[in-house]
């Protein structure tokens, strides 16, 4: 599918912004809203993300697909932040191989920009979802398909904190690790709400999300359930305390922004194109807000003592700036398009 579907743009800039409102303070605020975040903003974008599965091409060249659009915007921001950071600000060469021998590890316990953890979990949630398709797609059913798919997700639970952390021994030497390499460990999570993704989309059509009634329930819903249970959701810290819980709440928040989507798309021009833009950049919000955020947030705070304004601010000029790299650096240069993963028609 070629044509873009413009309530799922929409969905993931809405989805983007509330990633950067949860990478700050924001609990300091309302610890409600805190955890009202947290509790679908994951899963929607792993959703949001398998809703264009293409398993009609050969494996090998859907791996080289993602690797472009995941794995080489990941390693080209390592690149630049250690170069940054050994050229500007006085990092030794020997600490920034360190640190970058540690990304490698591509979980978020060991990278500095700890939200780049999303981009190499996404590469291998991927195959997982290309191999799930081929092994249980062959039977053309939705039903076993989606029989299939929950027993993964029941399975997941069985081990999802066997390996944050566990004890490895090389050579004699004891290390202590926090997730697998890529953060495998929590391929099935996550592989259930990205292969739930391109299930809906076969599943559903646009006119689906557009009664209000559902727009209302799935958010009066979502309120509830997070305000009586106190279920804690992290993928990156493999928190998932319920897996019934959580799972609810995060499909009922996904529905949630769905319906908004939809109703902004009908409703409202402006605000529909500018969600549509932050959703068709989000690779680039998502690489850059935090030390943006953190910066201006700590700045103004030590200017004014206003915590919640910095929270603002941080949260403003993370967005902004993201915005302005991408503008004035990537968008009009063809080799960093081409080193962040995006073609020069890139939008």
């Amino acid at each position: 599918m070629t044509k873009r579907i413009e309530y799922i743009d929409i969905a993931r800039g809405i989805g983007i912004l509330l990633v950067v409102l949860a990478h700050n303070d924001f609990a300091y605020i309302s610890g409600f809203g805190h955890k009202l975040i947290y509790s679908f903003h994951m899963p929607l974008f792993f959703l949001l993300s398998g809703y264009f599965l293409n398993t009609s091409i050969p494996f090998i060249d859907f791996i080289k697909k993602r690797f472009n659009a995941l794995l080489k915007p990941y390693f080209f921001t390592l690149f630049l932040i250690y170069f940054t950071s050994v050229s500007f600000d006085n990092m030794s060469f020997e600490t920034a191989i360190r640190r970058i021998v540690k990304a490698l590890y591509g979980a978020g316990h060991y990278i500095d920009w700890v939200q780049l953890w999303f981009l190499p979990h996404l590469f291998v949630v991927s195959l997982y979802a290309f191999v799930f398709f081929a092994l249980v797609g062959r039977w053309n059913n939705r039903f076993i398909r989606w029989i299939a798919l929950v027993a993964t997700l029941g399975i997941s639970s069985l081990f999802l904190k066997n390996f944050y952390p566990f004890n490895l021994s090389v050579f004699g030497k004891q290390y202590e690790l926090f997730g697998l390499p890529f953060s495998l460990d929590l391929v099935l999570l996550s592989g259930f709400f990205f292969i739930l993704g391109s299930e809906i989309r076969q599943a559903s059509t646009e006119n689906t999300y557009e009664s209000l009634p559902l727009l209302i329930s799935s958010g009066l819903s979502l309120i509830l359930l997070v305000y009586f249970f106190e279920a804690l959701n992290d993928f990156n810290t493999r928190t998932y305390d319920s897996y019934i819980i959580n799972t609810v709440e995060s499909l009922v928040g996904i529905l949630f922004v769905l319906c908004i989507s939809r109703q902004i798309e009908l409703r409202t021009e402006r605000l529909a194109s500018l969600f549509k833009y932050f959703g068709q950049i989000s690779l680039f919000i998502l690489l850059f807000h935090v030390p943006i955020q953190d910066f201006w947030g700590q700045k103004i705070n030590a200017v004014t003592g206003n915590i919640t304004l910095s929270i603002w601010v941080g949260f403003a000029m993370g967005v902004a700036g993201s915005v302005l790299i991408y503008e004035l650096f990537i968008k009009a240069n063809p080799v960093a398009l081409r080193m962040f993963g995006r073609r020069e028609t890139s939008t």
